[in-house]
């Protein structure tokens, strides 16, 4: 028998899930538990697709990750090459098609085990007209986009002939690290908030995933960087640069 408690147990999760949404951080239980009531929940297991390139522009949602991760495949011009993003617990897709961005060929599917929220195009449009920190916090995040895809081809128009993959490896890596000062007993060093996952870092850099791994366990191996889940702490970065440009 469905119970009131169940109800108020399911809400609970519903809004505690909205609550690791990045852009609804500073939102109230009260506004997060209307949001969730407007979205359609939904699990899916390792290696479902959750949106096809078939299936045409259907529904205008967002689909926020509460759990779990999801690849997004995108096809380029170039080569008929397709380009990966992997979208974490506490991220979104679907919102660009809003600005006037479409994403057409868009193929989703889900890297392991997750739980989205899918919301409903006026539910989130409302959202940003209203609440100042999510509007913010979305452009926040593009900001960020924009300056490490920035920082990727300056890397790419810059390197030196004969540099190798590791190396393009390394000057990724400080190109995405931000100066962190030592503060509640945190180490200072360069700090990556968010390391991408290996396949993203390999097809930016045009090398392999293997190669992309090896260069980061090496790293670690030698003490100049740190893993600090989900993101890596550059701790010598002379070090670091010195292997960059040996």
């Amino acid at each position: 028998m469905f119970t009131s408690e169940h109800h108020e147990n399911s809400t609970q999760k519903m809004v505690g899930g909205l609550r690791e949404v990045s852009i609804f951080s500073d939102l109230s239980p009260k506004e997060l538990a209307l949001l969730a009531a407007e979205c359609a929940w939904r699990k899916f297991e390792r290696g479902d697709i959750i949106v096809s390139a078939e299936q045409g522009a259907g529904d205008r949602e967002v689909h926020f990750v509460v759990r779990g991760g999801v690849r997004l495949a995108r096809p380029t011009s170039v080569n008929g090459r397709i380009a990966y993003t992997d979208i974490e617990a506490g991220g979104q897709f679907g919102e660009m098609s809003f600005f006037g961005v479409e994403d057409s060929g868009l193929t989703v599917i889900a890297r392991e085990d997750c739980v989205l929220a899918i919301m409903p195009e006026d539910v989130f449009v409302e959202v940003l007209g209203r609440e100042e920190s999510v509007s913010r916090a979305l452009l926040t995040q593009y900001a960020r986009r924009l300056r490490q895809r920035d920082a990727a081809s300056v890397a790419a128009s810059t390197s030196v002939p004969g540099t190798t993959a590791a190396q393009r490896v390394y000057g990724e890596l400080l190109a995405l690290g931000e100066p962190r000062l030592p503060n509640a007993g945190a180490k200072p060093g360069l700090f990556i908030a968010r390391l991408p996952r290996h396949r993203e870092l390999a097809d930016r850099l045009s090398t392999t995933e293997e190669v992309v791994a090896s260069a980061i366990a090496d790293l670690i191996r030698l003490g100049i960087a740190e893993r600090e889940y989900p993101g890596l702490l550059i701790t010598d970065e002379a070090a670091m640069r010195n292997l960059h440009d040996a």
